[in-house]
């Protein structure tokens, strides 16, 4: 018998089951009505054996498929449990025939027309509407993009295996009770003023004020000290140094002003 003749028989075989329960049953669909999207998207993949799907392309548009079907029916059009088993059953068919019995369009639509006279006349699951709004959304879900899916099917994925060695390095803890410059947000500079409190460095005028103000770093040469005897007759080299740095104190202080006048 030729390879056509057989498709068309395979094809007008009425479905044995009813498409009721085939392959999600009510156990399931009541388990799943709890689960958020990930946790459907999970199951599905462990029922269906898409275990793979987020690095095997074929598997993925498989699951995408069947969780789109799974949530516009029970989800959005607010099916009963008997109404989406059913309407998965005809989904789950319609790819099983692209990708397992190579039908072609005319042949999974001649297909699909037959599942969906079955449900009408024998079972009498729904409505006109709800039948209507079944074949607009297939119509838009899988017929429309049938060739899509085929060429997923057929196509060899190409495997890239793509990896990167990066070095991290952590920062030490800090010693001090507060967070370090990043978990603040702040510029180096304010967190090591206000938090660390860390002075500014001084410039070289301002080390040079710090210097002249301690009498003790005054370093005094012999001839110097010569000449602070004679004029200071009677004063202790200590004394003597007291009264230089305050007049030195007093000019700097007399040329900083001007400075700043002009």
């Amino acid at each position: 018998m030729p390879a056509k003749n057989k498709i068309q028989q395979e094809i007008h075989k009425e479905p044995e089951d009813h498409l009721l329960w085939k392959y999600l049953n009510q156990e399931e669909l009541q388990a799943m009505e709890n689960m958020e999207l990930t946790r459907v998207e999970n199951f599905m993949s462990e029922k269906f054996n898409l275990k793979e799907y987020e690095i095997d392309l074929k598997q993925a548009c498989f699951l995408d498929y069947y969780l789109t079907q799974y949530w516009w029916a029970r989800k959005e059009k607010g099916f009963n449990l008997e109404q989406t088993s059913s309407f998965f059953s005809i989904a789950y068919n319609l790819m099983e025939n692209l990708s397992e019995k190579k039908f072609n369009y005319i042949d999974n639509l001649a297909d699909f027309k037959l599942m969906l006279s079955v449900l009408n006349e024998r079972v009498r699951l729904f409505s006109e509407q709800q039948l209507k709004d079944m074949i607009k959304h297939f119509s838009l879900t899988f017929f429309q993009n049938i060739k899509l899916y085929l060429f997923v099917i057929e196509e060899e994925q190409n495997e890239i295996a793509v990896s990167r060695d990066i070095v991290v390095e952590c920062p030490k803890l800090p010693s001090l009770p507060y967070p370090p410059p990043l978990d603040e947000a702040l510029p180096i500079n304010l967190y090591e003023k206000y938090i660390l409190q860390i002075p500014d460095e001084p410039n070289e005028e301002e080390k040079l004020r710090e210097e002249l103000e301690k009498p003790d770093n005054i370093v005094l040469s012999d001839e110097v000290i010569e000449q602070i005897h004679d004029k200071f007759e009677g004063l202790g080299i200590d004394e003597a140094k007291k009264i230089i740095f305050e007049v030195t104190n007093e000019l700097v202080t007399e040329l900083k002003v001007s400075k700043q006048i002009c």
